[in-house]
């Protein structure tokens, strides 16, 4: 069996399966895309690599999701960077 993204083929039991199996989960953003990490209070650019439960690789190097929310956040964008720096985050 191959890995296969999820479609609107499947039938609503077999979503539920996949759920109820641990198989499904919502990530914050996708694998090969941008994302920006604070870092000294400033935006970084970094590449998603991996995604996993417990953390996530950002351009080869493995953060926990702890560990972010402590140095400030990931974010989609670079606004959203600054704004969070912004707020006070």
């Amino acid at each position: 069996m191959r890995t296969m993204p999820l479609s609107k083929d499947l039938s609503l039991d077999q979503i539920n399966h996949l759920i109820e199996t641990g198989h499904v989960f919502v990530t914050p953003f996708g694998l090969n895309r941008t994302a920006y990490i604070v870092v000294n209070h400033k935006p970084f650019m970094v590449i998603a690599t991996d995604i996993s439960i417990r953390g996530v690789q950002l351009s080869g190097a493995w953060y926990t999701w702890e560990d972010l929310e402590a140095m400030g956040g990931v974010y989609e964008s670079e606004f959203d960077a600054l704004k969070a720096i912004a707020d006070g985050v």
